[in-house]
């Protein structure tokens, strides 16, 4: 089947897909940019076996949650399909997502044994970005088009922080053609772009710590609720005298984990990531922590993690998942407590799954807007072993 489509979006799915039926009951699942309620003409872009894939062409009956999206490059850009709503229809929007989400992936049994997930909206609903990447076409920026590989020219991005927006232009005139991280500091305001040389400084005041991070270095991007989460993060696991940090980055979690006193193993993949965040330790004076280069789809990594016998672990994977991490956790039995956070909880939580089979149980469960306009959220899982 191909061409246009009438279809009601009944709800939204993961990833901010919406669910709707022909009349025949085959499903069609319409890209993010739809909401609950809403009657649309759609384009079928794909034919699976089992249901259509769709982008929608035009909202014939739109939602009371519609609004005017703010940013003028919105009907073309790829960059924030949700803006369309305000932030707490959005954050509401994304609670219900998850719920839908968690018995599709755990089965309604052990969903049902989850705790209800904690919201923490993001403080600044636009222009909280501090790092992102822009696409350089002939010295100017641009974005991704929605559901093309068409470029949009950028005069402007709310997702991103005034400075680093301000910045922009002048960074991508000096970039050659390509995709390029951009960051800037919300200590200094200084934006420098992926090839340029230097460190940029991000506080964290509770735990009296300033890291300093290149801009190639992935961090947070959203700081100010990112210090939340690290807050929360770091007393999730505090008592526990020895804690793994697995999927460390530039140290995150690490390094204010060890600023209370306990024994951290840091391990990462990136060597760039490893050197900053020892780097870092050293300047901080922070000498309980361990950054260990390391892949952890691979047995050698883990054997570094055993010797060290933690309490306790914090783990922050890229958003594929880690396959097979659940059943290397469970094998590791000084094992008490995991701290996860996931970008995609539904990768999470088949990796988790093994773990959930043999008892270990969700005690608390938070959803972190970390990116407002988006369809993207940020989720921790606390697991207690029974």
């Amino acid at each position: 089947m191909s061409g246009l489509l009438a279809v009601r979006i009944e709800k939204l799915l993961w990833r901010g897909r919406g669910l709707a039926r022909l009349d025949s009951g085959q499903v069609v699942m319409v890209g993010p940019g739809v909401l609950p309620g809403e009657e649309v003409t759609a384009r079928v872009s794909k034919q699976a076996r089992d249901y259509l894939q769709a982008e929608a062409v035009d909202i014939l009956a739109p939602s009371p949650l519609r609004t005017a999206h703010p940013c003028p490059h919105s009907p073309e850009c790829g960059g924030s399909r949700f803006g369309m709503v305000s932030p707490l229809d959005g954050i509401r929007l994304k609670a219900d997502m998850l719920r839908d989400a968690l018995p599709r992936a755990l089965g309604r049994d052990h969903a049902s044994r989850l705790p209800e997930p904690r919201i923490l909206p993001s403080p600044e609903d636009w222009r909280y970005r501090w790092r992102g990447q822009i696409h350089v076409q002939d010295g100017r920026p641009h974005a991704m088009a929605h559901a093309s590989n068409d470029l949009v020219p950028l005069t402007d991005c709310l997702l991103l922080a005034q400075p680093l927006a301000q910045a922009m232009p002048a960074l991508a005139a000096g970039l050659p053609d390509g995709r390029f991280t951009i960051a800037a500091s919300p200590d200094s305001g200084q934006a420098l772009s992926e090839l340029d040389q230097g460190l940029l400084p991000f506080s964290l005041p509770d735990f009296g710590l300033t890291l300093h991070l290149p801009p190639s270095t992935f961090f947070q991007a959203n700081w100010v609720l990112n210090q939340v989460l690290v807050r929360v993060v770091v007393g999730a696991v505090s008592g526990y005298g020895r804690i793994a940090d697995l999927f460390s980055g530039a140290g995150n979690f690490a390094l204010p984990l060890a600023s209370t006193g306990a024994k951290v193993l840091a391990v990462e993949g990136s060597a760039s990531a490893v050197n900053t965040g020892a780097d870092n330790a050293r300047r901080l004076g922070l000498t309980s922590v361990r950054f260990q280069g390391g892949d952890l789809s691979r047995p050698a990594a883990w054997r570094q993690v055993g010797e060290f016998s933690p309490d306790a672990a914090v783990l922050d994977p890229p958003r594929t998942g880690a396959k097979g991490i659940g059943q290397t956790l469970l094998g590791m039995r000084s094992l008490r407590r995991l701290a996860w956070v996931s970008c995609d909880v539904v990768n999470t939580l088949r990796d988790a799954r093994p773990l959930l089979d043999a008892g270990w149980r969700v005690s608390d469960m938070a959803l972190f807007d970390m990116f407002p306009g988006t369809w993207h959220m940020e989720v921790l899982l606390i697991l207690d072993r029974p």
